[in-house]
């Protein structure tokens, strides 16, 4: 419990920097754009593009596994319903086994629900958004994929935490990827604060997994999904990488 107490003041102080930042943008702070930025993408699939298939296909499940817990019927019928209406532009943006894995996770979260299995839920929904922002093409854009892994990882680990006897080797698993990701892109976060507090919460998860520690597992994976939102700020108000 002693790495809370010590990582709840660099998160908190990293949060009130970027809401500083956020506040300052909305009052008409700007950014100048990259040069780069000026090619058009191809097939609309580029990451900062929200009209992209595949990310908004990814938020959709991003919502559910956040949902899974408390989720209703009218909700979970709406989502997949908005899912079914964007598949067709999905799949053809998709080689032949991500749309295969695609379909079979999509009968997981159909199998999911209809078992009241809501854990099982937002692990399938959340290897969903997974699979498709691993098909985004993130090159010369400003945010790395790494923090929508990121992001996939807080997910994922209080999605494998909502059973009563987790699967500790899937969560050994998945701090080892939080760690690897947050390793590539670590260098590039020239703010302190954040830096700091993004690598104390990632300390906190391999540590939390190693000991099996629920509650300080819990504890990491929300800071880091608060974190992604800093990282994603830091990065958008960067030019992109080329």
């Amino acid at each position: 419990m002693k790495l809370i107490f010590k990582l709840l003041p660099l998160v908190l102080i990293a949060v009130a920097q970027l809401s500083g930042a956020a506040l300052a943008q909305t009052k008409g702070a700007t950014v100048a754009p990259d040069p780069g930025m000026a090619q058009s993408p191809s097939m609309s699939t580029k990451a900062s593009d929200k009209s992209n298939p595949l990310v908004r296909g990814a938020e959709i499940f991003e919502i559910l596994t956040e949902a899974a817990p408390v989720l209703e019927a009218t909700a979970f019928k709406k989502s997949l319903s908005e899912f079914e209406a964007l598949y067709p532009e999905i799949s053809p943006l998709l080689r032949a086994d991500g749309k295969q894995r695609l379909d079979s996770l999509v009968t997981g979260v159909r199998t999911a629900w209809s078992k009241a299995d809501r854990g099982a839920l937002a692990i399938q929904s959340i290897e969903i958004y997974r699979l498709l922002q691993e098909s985004v093409d993130y090159r010369g854009q400003p945010v790395p994929v790494e923090v929508p892994m990121l992001d996939y990882a807080g997910f994922k680990l209080k999605a494998l935490l909502l059973s009563a006897r987790p699967n500790w080797k899937q969560v050994g698993k998945t701090a080892q990827e939080a760690s690897a990701w947050w390793a590539a892109i670590e260098s590039r976060v020239t703010d302190k604060s954040l830096r700091e507090a993004m690598a104390h919460t990632i300390a906190g998860i391999k540590d939390g997994a190693v000991r099996k520690e629920v509650k300080l597992l819990r504890f990491t994976a929300e800071m880091d999904l608060i974190l992604v939102d800093g990282l994603e700020a830091f990065f958008n108000s960067r030019p992109a990488a080329r």
